[in-house]
């Protein structure tokens, strides 16, 4: 398997990460910030039921080789599209969940960069 490298780009390291592909009515995620290419965050996810979302990123000095599912959620679907990480509520359904993802690559030293987001999701009608 090919490994796909996003070249992100530069200036403050911080990670920016926010809704795509979804109107700003199903789906809410507000931005994250760190200061580290070894980090474990956790943010809050709103979305409508049967509707979801991808997350974007900025303001990481280095490459993206991978981003993997690294804890499936209970109840809804995630998965990957390219480096994109996404999540689908299930429909009908009204409550919590929560999955994990990270980002695996290269930082603009050569060094290891892993960044894991843990993601509280609120899934509403």
């Amino acid at each position: 398997m090919a490994k796909m490298s996003l070249v992100v780009g530069a200036g403050l390291l911080g990670l920016l990460l926010s809704a795509s592909g979804a109107s700003a009515d199903d789906c809410m995620v507000p931005p994250m910030n760190f200061n580290s290419q070894i980090a474990e965050l956790e943010g809050q996810l709103t979305v409508k039921a049967g509707k979801g979302c991808g997350f974007g990123i900025s303001g990481i000095d280095g490459a993206i080789n991978e981003v993997v599912i690294t804890q499936k959620p209970k109840v809804g679907l995630a998965g990957v599209r390219g480096t994109t990480p996404y999540y689908v509520a299930k429909p009908g359904y009204q409550g919590a969940d929560e999955f994990a993802y990270a980002y695996i690559g290269t930082n603009q030293y050569g060094g290891p960069m892993r960044v894991v987001i843990k993601r509280k999701v609120t899934v509403i009608p």
